[in-house]
């Protein structure tokens, strides 16, 4: 099915999805980062009896979720088209397409946020690359969207990338209302511990695109650096932000991001308990995990996750545990204490690539899975 085909809602529930849970208990260390726990065997029911169902299928890479105040589902696919699922159906018609434009891999259309005020101005922002190695350009685009149609506004922030991988792209409106972007290290290790480089960074700036930093750093887009390829951003109810970073092979991360701190890579792999460094508050170790979306669950539909952090874990098929959507609850909110850990639909849905909470309270995640087999789900109580 092509991108201009019409994909309609399945209003089918599935059945009950088995779900297999794994509850770890991560104990602190000294430094306050737990210490790196191999995940167990074992499988077990979910301690929440849910179920999913398929709200848009024959997708392309869908990359980053959006709710509107209205209801509509906003959405990128990867290939370089902003979507919008509406009334059950995903419009036929890109909201925005530069698939034209974009090479449509790790440096295509990928995040995309929602202004805090869309209802009334109806503002987007894209994170897509255009272009060819060496003169790929990447930018942050500010659109406005009537009627299901987007047209491009202004140009906020726009650099240039030496590699198509380790793109990063993860684009979210911060608790304090300010645009923040992931970027990863191009494959260039080095530049992610260079506080002039846009790379391997957390930047943040205004809505005008305005560099809104304020670290000191070189680069005054830099919130935060020392990052291989990060693609996740969630912030819990106290407005602490925590990061998903993917590390070489193993060593996949979450972090509390802090502004100013240094997360290490790739001079620190893993937990270094070097003052110089912030540890990770999560370490995948030697398992790989390649986190991605993530999003903190504050809803009472499900109330037993109220306040878990929820990551979309990728993988590819010769991994053996990655590939489902990851739970996490810590003791408490801004903390870096974990309490207990699930994993959820391990290997029903293969690759997942976001995962936001709905205003209807359920939880929506996108598969990633590529040439037009994905999906984009939503889980409820049974």
């Amino acid at each position: 099915m092509g991108p201009k085909d019409a994909i309609r809602f399945s209003a089918r529930c599935g059945a009950l999805c088995i779900v297999l849970v794994f509850p770890l208990f991560m104990p602190a260390c000294g430094n306050g980062s737990p210490s790196p726990v191999n995940a167990p065997g074992g499988g077990g029911s979910s301690s929440v009896p849910i179920t999913t169902e398929t709200v848009a299928s024959g997708l392309t890479i869908p990359w980053s979720l959006q709710f509107a105040p209205d209801g509509r589902l906003f959405f990128t696919e990867r290939i370089g088209a902003l979507r919008v699922l509406n009334n059950g159906t995903v419009q036929a018609t890109p909201v925005y397409d530069k698939t034209s434009v974009t090479p449509g891999g790790l440096d295509g259309m990928t995040g995309m946020a929602l202004d805090p005020d869309f209802a009334s101005n109806h503002r987007i922002y894209v994170f897509y690359c255009f272009g060819t190695i060496p003169n790929e350009h990447c930018r942050v685009e500010r659109l406005t969207e009537s009627n299901g149609a987007a047209t491009l506004d202004k140009v906020l922030l726009e650099f240039t990338t030496i590699n198509r991988d380790h793109i990063g792209g993860r684009l979210e409106v911060g608790a304090d209302n300010l645009l923040y972007l992931t970027t990863g290290d191009q494959r260039t290790e080095a530049l992610a511990q260079d506080p002039a480089s846009i790379a391997g960074k957390i930047l943040r700036m205004d809505f005008e695109g305005n560099a809104m930093g304020g670290a000191g750093f070189a680069n005054a887009y830099v919130f935060a650096m020392g990052f291989r390829d990060p693609e996740g951003l969630a912030w819990d109810s106290t407005g602490t932000l925590y990061a998903t970073d993917h590390g070489p092979v193993s060593n996949d991360e979450v972090n509390l991001v802090q502004m100013g701190k240094n997360y290490g890579w790739p001079t620190c792999i893993g937990a270094c308990n070097n003052p110089q460094f912030t540890d990770p508050v999560k370490l995948w170790e030697p398992e790989t995990a390649a986190p991605s979306g993530a999003t903190f669950y504050d809803g009472n539909v499900i109330p037993q996750w109220n306040g878990s952090m929820l990551i979309a874990l990728l993988g590819f098929a010769d991994n053996t545990y990655a590939r489902h959507l990851h739970r996490i609850q810590f003791t408490q909110p801004g903390t870096s204490q974990i309490a207990s850990e699930e994993i959820l639909f391990k290997d029903q849905f293969g690759r997942l690539r976001d995962v936001i909470q709905g205003p209807d309270g359920f939880v929506y995640f996108s598969s990633s899975n590529g040439n037009g087999s994905d999906v984009i789900v939503r889980v409820k109580p049974q």
